[in-house]
């Protein structure tokens, strides 16, 4: 047995209890969690948010961000080996539908979430196929290694829109967004502008290199960037906070023939003007989900070996794996940026 974090039944919370500890089969690796890192989807599952109930399926093991030292192989596992040290990607793909098999495996016809459809990584030990494994560089640091997800989410999303020698506009600047900020500042954006209504957010897109940073709880966010822009508006708006409101100001902050890019996950169907701000605009429009597997990994640890982006930036707080209520708690309030959970040992 083990301890980890159990969404022990439907409704708000999580229990931290016994859980059994898993076996590898034949092609899978058991891997001994030494960092993982809080997502906004392991957040809709503490809260037991209307979007993710219909998925999760109590009892079950939270997390999927993880890195790790491999303790044991399968004996048909062929490329790792014991002692390496591995994260592994979120989304289990199937590797034999179409989608799978013309290059799309992100979007897999039969794709499981790690932590969502399955036991997740918020435990001392997790087990995954050597498929979805991702040998890590030694040189990367354990807690910067965990927290890849969020930027290989921000490196397909830039991947999706001409940044170099644009203006930009990043709606919702949480640890996704503001390493977005860090990227496009990197890949040559003439100004980039990060929205938010947090403060504590707005200060971590600053650290990663916004360059106007709004507060749409006391500014209007389209009137500012309009002004800034000579009233042309912005090349390419990122949506990376599902939130209603910056739906709407992003697409009317964005300039005819601009670019937006949809990767924000609603908590309920919103409403757009599609004539207006689509159509009328000739808009090119793009929803980007997770990562492309993987492609987006390799990109990314070239991103983080040539220094483009510091993630350590965007670590703000250590728990204790039994502390996760005191982690969950302070996500909640929107004040932190990433942050790392201990299963095996006691947090610096």
């Amino acid at each position: 047995m083990m301890h980890a974090v159990v969404k022990a039944s439907s409704g708000p919370g999580a229990v931290f209890e016994q859980w059994p500890t898993p076996k590898p089969g034949l092609r899978d690796i058991l891997v001994r969690i030494e960092a993982t890192s809080i997502c906004g989807t392991d957040m809709h599952i503490y809260d037991w948010h209307e979007s993710i109930r219909d998925k999760v399926k109590p009892p079950m093991v939270m997390g999927h961000e993880f890195a790790g030292k491999i303790m044991e192989v399968g004996k048909e596992v062929s490329d790792l080996r014991e002692g390496d040290i591995v994260s592994g990607e979120t989304h289990i793909f199937c590797g034999k539908c179409f989608q799978c098999r013309t290059g799309n495996a992100h979007i897999c016809e039969r794709m499981l979430l790690r932590g969502v459809d399955t036991d997740g990584c918020f435990a001392k030990y997790h087990v995954l196929n050597e498929q979805h494994a991702w040998l890590n560089d030694r040189k990367i640091p354990i807690e910067v290694a965990s927290a890849q997800e969020p930027l290989g989410n921000a490196v397909h999303a830039a991947s999706a829109a001409e940044i170099s020698g644009n203006t930009v506009a990043v709606f919702g600047c949480g640890p996704i967004g503001a390493c977005l900020i860090g990227l496009c500042k990197s890949f040559g954006a003439t100004k980039i502008f990060g929205i938010d209504i947090v403060d504590y957010r707005l200060k971590l897109a600053k650290d990663m290199g916004g360059d106007v940073l709004i507060d749409g709880s006391q500014q209007d966010p389209v009137k500012e960037i309009m002004r800034l822009t000579d009233g042309r508006g912005v090349d390419a708006f990122f949506e990376m906070s599902g939130a209603q409101p910056s739906f709407e100001e992003g697409f009317k902050a964005l300039r005819p023939g601009g670019t937006a890019i949809l990767f924000g996950l609603p908590s309920k169907k919103i409403e757009l003007d599609v004539a207006n701000w689509i159509v009328f605009k000739d808009a090119h429009v793009r929803g980007v989900f997770g990562r492309r597997l993987f492609g987006t990994w390799y990109k990314t640890a070239e991103v983080l070996k040539a220094g483009q982006v510091d993630l350590s930036k965007l670590i703000t707080h250590r728990f204790d794996l039994e502390e996760f209520s005191k982690a969950f708690a302070l996500m909640k309030s929107g004040r932190s940026g990433k942050i790392i959970m201990y299963p095996n040992k006691k947090h610096a």
